[in-house]
């Protein structure tokens, strides 16, 4: 009793909550249509919109997120069960009508996601429920009173009986992440020899990936809007950068001591208060001020280049300047890494900002979510994305299994339907593996329920008893992803609810079994012919075309600092966002696979960062061509000897996205030539030519970033390799 208290006493313990408020609802549900309204078809909707609503679906977030996503889905739900009701009598107008509305509920969860693609199974259930059970439109009010005080009920419970607290724990881990890493920033920028450093270190990255597990065990289920979900995702992406550049070899804090200007200590602690108040902002408080973050930023390049000129008339050795100089784009990247770090923070809170991460309200938040719905939707419906796929599979597959069990009469057609929506997957492989687990947890079901329902002959009170059992192993088996055990305690579910509306005995079972074989057989013929890999090899070709896509950006943003090219772009070198949604929706279909082999999920994930890591190389570098004034026009022969080596990076990124994209194996990286001497030629050209100083400072830009790249490129090499194996395998491996 004292572990059931604990459990239920833990807010992120969801799965026995909701399990335990499955339990509680809907036998009530039964029992009302059954003894008090005592309508079969009340009943049956009733139950089965429990079903739908408090197991088949999962709304987490906020008590007014829940509670508008349970009227919405409730609304909807009373749409279909019309629809499929008014249709449910014309042997053509079934399939086609089937194919329409699981095509658009597929496609929207997978591009809304959040809540919308929490409620696809459940509101897939109530038009299948009433599409399979033909019925005259008189019964068509008590269908839908039934399914409305499902919904009402299930809203209810979900607000009021064992609620959500949200995702509390990913909170916590993340805020710890935040707080870890301000700690790193913080010891690195005051004592660089301190031997706290590598404990520390080893911390913020245990600390990072404490936070992406838990992210990775909540993303599962619904936490809110899609946009949530990203910013979670990006905000430990970001954390985990931190680490890694505050790590590098070049960052040699010492020298900011000699410099004495006063902006790097600022913005350090700006830095480390802006990642203190993201952890704070994950935990209820006030978002962080990421504009206070972006002025130190800026101030510090200001009295970044006048340092750099006071250096060169001193003058300050030539190593001095240059390890000084590797320090501050250091800082300047961690700046504005925490800026992104800061706006994901304030959106996972529920907050709303803009590209930069700043907060933005009213009509412009408005304008904004309205426009990155638009782009979601337009990625999502161009040739080759997953979205169309995974639609059109399951469109078809319902289609045919509701056109096949009317074909061949069989008395519960929907089981059918169902049996073919629980077995399907994105790929053949996992289709196998669902069909031997579907398979064999029905088995068990039918033995388990014949098994009670003869035991209970003439006893339904029995037949009470065990049901909130049985729905609360129902529940907690499909909340914690044991998909034999769900298969087993819904089969039980079954038989025991339909024996208590019109008592069939344990018969019933076989006809399960039968109906559970067809929608079997209808998905195994379905996963090998459309798509048989899955998301496997689209996954890696949108992640070629998205390292394509930001290469290119790249070498806009080169050509703009070194050679001076004019463009008529815009500003911001934001990434090509088109690539990168499709980027992104492939690897969440290919991470719901559960994938395994070659190509393993923290491969898959940093293959999308890296290309994320370049893309906001692109950006700042154009920023600092644009906003900055830099250019390395007066200084040709240094910009020369620095352009070829970037020009020789971006081509080793080519091949590495060429071979992603299913090319040769890239070939062997080329050596990055020494970048300090054309460096240090245009600083000192700066010395007798005032008008060298953009030149100067945009050479040391480049050649900062083309390092960084290097490393980059150098870590890429692995997960590309890998994604490429992964690409040529065969879908039966």
């Amino acid at each position: 009793m004292r572990r059931l208290v604990s459990i239920l006493a833990d807010p992120e313990r969801s799965v026995p909550r909701d399990a335990l408020r499955a339990a509680v609802v809907l036998p009530g549900l039964l029992a009302f249509g059954r003894y008090v309204v005592g309508n079969e078809s009340f009943a049956t909707f009733a139950v089965f919109g429990g079903f739908a609503l408090l197991i088949m679906s999962d709304f987490g977030g906020t008590g007014g997120e829940r509670a508008r996503s349970y009227l919405l889905a409730t609304a909807a739900g009373a749409v279909l069960v019309a629809v499929g009701t008014l249709v449910s009598r014309g042997s053509v107008a079934v399939p086609a009508v089937m194919f329409l509305v699981a095509f658009v509920a597929t496609f929207l969860a997978v591009v809304v996601g959040g809540h919308v693609g929490a409620a696809r199974l459940g509101l897939l259930l109530a038009f299948v429920l009433a599409v399979t059970l033909p019925a005259a439109a008189a019964q068509l009010p008590m269908r839908l009173a039934g399914w409305l005080f499902a919904g009402l009920a299930a809203t209810a419970a979900g607000l009021l009986l064992l609620p959500h607290a949200g995702p509390v724990a990913l909170n916590r881990a993340a805020g710890a992440a935040c707080r870890s890493v301000a700690n790193l920033v913080d010891a690195m920028a005051r004592d660089p020899a301190d031997p706290e450093l590598p404990r520390l270190r080893e911390a913020a990255g245990r600390a990072t990936e404490t936070a992406r597990g838990r992210y990775a065990a909540t993303a599962g289920r619904s936490i809110g809007s899609r946009r949530r979900l990203r910013a979670y995702a990006a905000l430990l992406g970001d954390l985990q950068l931190i680490v890694g550049v505050a790590g590098r070899p070049r960052y040699r804090p010492e020298h900011l001591a000699r410099r004495g200007t006063g902006t790097e200590g600022a913005l350090v602690v700006a830095v480390s208060d802006a990642l203190h108040r993201s952890a704070a902002a994950l935990e209820g408080a006030e978002a962080a001020d990421v504009g206070a973050l972006d002025r130190r930023r800026r101030a510090h390049r200001q009295a970044l280049e006048r340092w750099t000129r006071r250096s060169l008339v001193r003058p300050v050795p030539a190593e001095q300047i240059l390890d000084a100089l590797a320090v501050d784009h250091t800082l300047r990247v961690l700046a504005h890494l925490s800026t992104r770090v800061g706006g994901n923070a304030a959106v996972a809170a529920g907050s709303a900002v803009d590209a930069e991460g700043f907060p933005v309200e009213g009509s412009l938040a408005d304008r904004l979510a309205r426009r990155r719905r638009l782009r979601w939707f337009t990625s999502s419906v161009a040739p080759g994305s997953t979205a169309v796929r995974d639609s059109l599979r399951v469109a078809v597959g319902l289609a045919v299994s509701v056109w096949l069990a009317g074909r061949l009469g069989l008395p519960h057609a929907f089981w059918v339907v169902l049996g073919t929506l629980q077995v399907l997957r994105t790929n053949a492989l996992g289709t196998a593996r669902s069909v031997a687990r579907a398979i064999g947890g029905n088995l068990v079901g039918v033995a388990a329920g014949a098994a009670v329902v003869l035991g209970a002959t003439g006893r339904p009170a029995l037949l009470w008893a065990v049901l909130p059992a049985a729905v609360f192993l129902s529940a907690y088996t499909a909340g914690s992803q044991r998909f034999l055990l769900s298969q087993a305690a819904f089969t039980l579910d079954l038989m025991i609810i339909f024996n208590l509306l019109a008592p069939v005995g344990w018969r019933l079972g076989l006809i399960r079994l039968a109906d559970v074989g067809v929608g079997v057989a209808v998905s195994v013929a379905l996963s090998l012919l459309m798509w048989p890999h899955g998301a496997r090899r689209q996954f890696v070709r949108s992640a070629a075309a998205y390292h394509r896509a930001v290469i290119g950006q790249l070498r806009d943003a080169f050509d703009r600092l070194l050679a001076g090219a004019a463009t008529d772009r815009p500003q911001a070198a934001a990434a090509p966002l088109g690539s990168r949604t499709r980027a992104e929706l492939a690897l969440g279909d290919y991470l719901s696979e559960r994938p395994s082999g070659d190509l393993d999920p923290p491969s898959a994930v940093e293959l999308l960062a890296g290309a994320n890591y370049l893309a906001m190389a692109a950006q700042l570098l154009e920023r600092a061509a644009v906003e900055h004034g830099y250019r390395a026009d007066r200084c040709p022969d240094a910009a020369g000897t620095v352009r070829s080596a970037q020009q020789a990076l971006l081509g080793d990124l080519a091949r590495l996205a060429g071979e992603l994209a299913g090319g040769a194996t890239a070939s062997a990286r080329s050596a990055l030539p020494d970048l300090d001497a054309p460096v240090w030629a245009c600083l000192r050209e700066w010395r007798t030519d005032d008008e060298a100083g953009g030149s100067a400072m945009a050479l040391v830009v480049a050649a900062e970033w083309i390092r960084s790249i290097d490393h980059l490129s150098e870590d890429l090499a692995g997960p590309v390799a890998r994604a490429a194996a992964a690409a040529a395998r065969p879908w039966w491996r």
